[in-house]
């Protein structure tokens, strides 16, 4: 079988002030939270801009320490996490790579690609398929694909649940009749458990969508 490699108080304040400085002491306070919030985000755009030239010139690690310096200040900024988990899978930093996509997935209940990601190390890395189907399947369920059918398939093969393998392939090819990786999942799956003719017509299926597969 294939397995899949690829964060003084302004009431006490407004309270002590007259009563005719009330509305001049809210203007003051939104004018400040507003000059403050744009520093912040200038500080943020400012490092973004710098990993992301460190990068450009092939240095990872030095982005790596760049976006873990903005991440002090905004632990849950979702751009700085999402590139350096991307820059530690790079680097082959899978362990460190793991906690980062954890806490995006944590975060961001629609990102598919992480989720994805996350289960590609869990399966290949981790040693923990079951961990790489739960994701997997909100990844389906986020962005019914033929890849990312075919995904949980391989990941549901690991866990010896062929015959959820063989449905989530089944819907593999309903949602791409032309995709590759599922008839040669399915394929070996029906194989190995001795259903040599219905491999066969998967393969005729296959030629059928013009789809070759090596014997």
């Amino acid at each position: 079988m294939h397995r899949m490699r690829r964060e003084t108080t302004v009431l006490d304040r407004q309270e002590a002030a007259p009563r005719g400085s009330s509305v001049c002491l809210r203007l003051s306070i939104t004018l400040l939270a507003l000059v403050l919030l744009g520093g912040v985000l200038a500080g943020c755009s400012d490092a973004l801009t710098a990993a992301r030239d460190l990068e450009a010139r092939g240095d990872l690690p030095g982005a790596v320490e760049v976006y873990r310096e903005l991440l002090q200040e905004e632990p849950n900024d979702l751009d700085a996490l999402r590139s350096l988990a991307l820059d530690l899978l790079l680097l082959n930093r899978r362990d460190d790579a793991l906690e980062v996509q954890e806490k995006i997935v944590s975060l961001d209940p629609k990102d598919s690609l992480t989720r994805v990601e996350l289960a590609f190390n869990y399966l290949n890395h981790q040693n923990r398929p079951a961990d790489a189907v739960v994701y997997l399947k909100q990844a389906t369920e986020l962005e019914p694909s033929a890849k990312n059918w075919a995904f949980l398939a391989q990941a549901q093969i690991e866990v010896d649940d062929l015959p959820g393998a063989e449905n989530s392939l089944t819907r593999s090819l309903e949602a791409d009749p032309t995709y590759p990786l599922a008839y040669s999942l399915l394929v070996g799956l029906l194989e190995s458990e001795g259903r040599s003719a219905e491999a066969l017509d998967v393969r005729q299926q296959a030629a059928s969508n013009g789809v070759t597969l090596r014997e």
